[in-house]
């Protein structure tokens, strides 16, 4: 279907310690890519440099046919990249509608929220997800898997066409986990794309259309689940 995102020799360094070096790779519309490594490896710090939380020192991105050399938050927002972080990235003393409508208010007036609004909106995007919260609940009452659940919410309200997920499972339960993993295969069958983080080996089986491999802030693995198995991925997440 083509690439939507192309990384092309992304680095970056903190304190004169090199953590990512010379990293590219490619992402088609519809594919789940999951990148695997150990701590450390430099996955974090490359979703961060993707949603515009970091700058890179050298390298480029190109999003949907346009190059930039480092992106704001606002910027990836707008393109439609969304990232689902594993601390809930909410205000929990706001309603779950408050969440999603955070910062794109519905008014009345030119003053006052329209909390009503909001709430029908919500209630029908959570409906339409199968997700089993209520819009007036306030975050602070939501389980760990509820608040990831209003997290990819808020983003597909936002019409994210990208999501980024880091270590999503870690929070869930079997059954939310699985649940979740439905979800990102019925996004992706839509056109969307999705960056997996995880270091669980059967998830990356399970799910991966391409499975992008770290270790020590450099790729050492780009390949399909059908070319390779656990025990390879680990020797080259580990290197041994």
């Amino acid at each position: 279907m083509g690439n939507i995102l192309s990384i092309d020799g992304i680095c970056k360094s903190f304190s004169g310690i090199q953590v990512l070096k010379d990293v590219s790779l490619e992402l088609e519309a519809g594919q789940i890519i999951c990148l695997a490594g150990e701590n450390g490896a430099g996955k974090s710090t490359l979703i961060k440099i993707l949603s515009g939380a970091e700058k890179p020192d050298k390298g480029k991105i190109t999003i949907f046919g346009t190059t930039y050399e480092r992106m704001t938050p606002g910027q990836a927002m707008h393109l439609g990249i969304a990232t689902i972080y594993q601390d809930a990235d909410l205000v929990s003393s706001l309603t779950v509608s408050d969440n999603i409508f955070l910062g794109n208010e519905r008014l009345r007036g030119r003053a006052f929220v329209n909390s009503r609004e909001q709430e029908e909106r919500t209630r029908k995007l959570l409906q339409s997800l199968s997700m089993d919260m209520k819009p007036s609940m306030l975050v602070e009452e939501l389980s760990p898997g509820q608040k990831q659940n209003l997290q990819i919410a808020k983003a597909l309200h936002q019409e994210a066409r990208i999501l980024i997920m880091d270590e999503p499972t870690a929070v869930l339960t079997p059954q939310e986990s699985e649940t979740l993993m439905q979800f990102v295969k019925e996004y992706t069958a839509k056109g969307n794309s999705v960056i997996f983080i995880t270091h669980k080996m059967k998830e990356v089986m399970e799910v991966a259309d391409r499975i992008i491999v770290m270790r020590n802030g450099r790729l050492t693995g780009n390949l399909t689940a059908k070319e390779t198995n656990e025990v390879e991925l680990a020797r080259l997440m580990m290197g041994k």
